[in-house]
């Protein structure tokens, strides 16, 4: 079996290279690049070299050791880092969200534990130690180490189909823990949103009874109010794409554009609230001195009037899980839910249902 070929870098140039992918590519000797015809000719020999070496029963990466330099050698964060790149590229395409590409740049660090050692030093052992070393050690949970060796797995993906690597190795098994969701009932959740000022609870009444995500809710448009029948429809095709108040606004989560009918109660508050000439200029839903919302202001401002109320409930907690264990305590189906919320895997809808233990059930229906 062929281990590489000697080939021109372009087709014009005088430099040669000698291509030994998935494993490597040679492009000098010694630190001499490889040019004109005897630099060709070098090339071919040491391909020749490295073939009677493994023809000895050497494998390939122990006989292209001895000609690799470190601008040859493929290196697991240098490599990564191109990934990235690549990641990067399809944000600018819009095929990547924003906030995807974040946390990769933000696992980039734990990348760092691969130090010098090469793409082709990946292993299920290797692996398996960089994930009880960095990963256990720290003390990270079982989701994020799941997603970290997720993204990791779409990283070494990525170099099987650009012919880099042979193949993804085994990943360690992750065991996932039992998790329930925290949750308010009907009667608290209520009363969080009474204790916010009516002008500023639109905003949390969407994300409430609707069970928008806080970038979902930061994106609206007047425009995406369709007030044509007696039915309002809001259509949710696109989130903010970072936690501040200058984030791009992009595709949602899933990809995916909802239309979903408006409650009563928000119905209510947006004709009260929404200057409706904001349909020609593309004004966003909710503001706060004329500007977007940011994360931080929705967090605070539901922290706080929970607070005021006596309860202490984060702004996820207290608006979509809430309302996604609602809808199951009231009889809506799993497959009506996970439309509703924009789920992908109706795995992650079926974590509300974990809630509903008989105690919980009745506590909600307040019977």
């Amino acid at each position: 079996m062929p281990i590489g070929r000697v080939r021109r870098r372009s087709p014009r140039s005088d430099r040669y290279l000698l291509d030994a992918r998935p494993v490597a590519i040679i492009y000098s000797l010694g630190g001499v690049p490889f040019v004109g015809d005897e630099g060709r000719v070098v090339a071919e020999a040491v391909l020749a070299a490295i073939e009677l070496a493994v023809s000895k029963g050497a494998s390939v990466d122990v006989a292209l050791a001895p000609y690799l330099g470190s601008a040859d050698r493929a290196r697991v964060v240098a490599s990564f880092n191109r990934w990235l790149d690549h990641q990067r590229s399809l944000v600018k395409a819009g095929e990547r969200s924003h906030n995807t590409v974040r946390e990769y740049i933000r696992f980039r660090s734990e990348v760092k534990w691969w130090g010098d050692r090469s793409i082709h030093d990946i292993s299920y052992a290797t692996i398996e130690d960089w994930h009880r070393e960095v990963f256990i050690a720290r003390g990270l949970s079982w989701k994020s180490r799941k997603n970290y060796l997720g993204i990791f797995s779409s990283f070494l993906g990525w170099l099987v189909r650009r012919g880099e690597l042979a193949a993804v190795p085994l990943f360690p098994e992750i065991a996932a823990e039992d998790h329930v969701p925290s949750v308010l009932c009907p009667e608290d959740q209520a009363a969080v949103l009474e204790a916010i000022d009516d002008k500023r609870r639109g905003a949390f009444l969407v994300a409430a009874r609707m069970g928008l995500r806080p970038g979902e809710v930061r994106a609206l448009e007047v425009s995406d109010i369709d007030r044509s029948g007696e039915v309002w429809w809001l259509n949710v095709s696109k989130a903010a794409q970072g936690p501040n108040i200058d984030a791009e606004i992009g595709p949602t989560k899933t990809r995916q554009t909802r239309r979903l009918p408006i409650p009563p109660e928000v119905k209510d508050w947006l004709a009260a609230h929404v200057d409706w000439t904001g349909r020609l200029t593309a004004q966003p839903l909710f503001t706060f001195r004329g500007h977007r919302l940011t994360e931080g202001w929705l967090r605070k401002n539901w922290k706080a009037a929970a607070k005021r109320v006596g309860l202490a409930s984060k702004l996820y907690e207290g608006t979509k899980h809430s309302a996604a264990t609602q809808w199951l305590a009231s009889g809506l189906a799993m497959e009506r839910i996970q439309k509703y919320l924009g789920h992908r895997d109706i795995q992650s809808t079926a974590k509300y249902a974990r809630v509903l233990d008989q105690d919980l059930l009745d506590f909600i229906r307040n019977r």
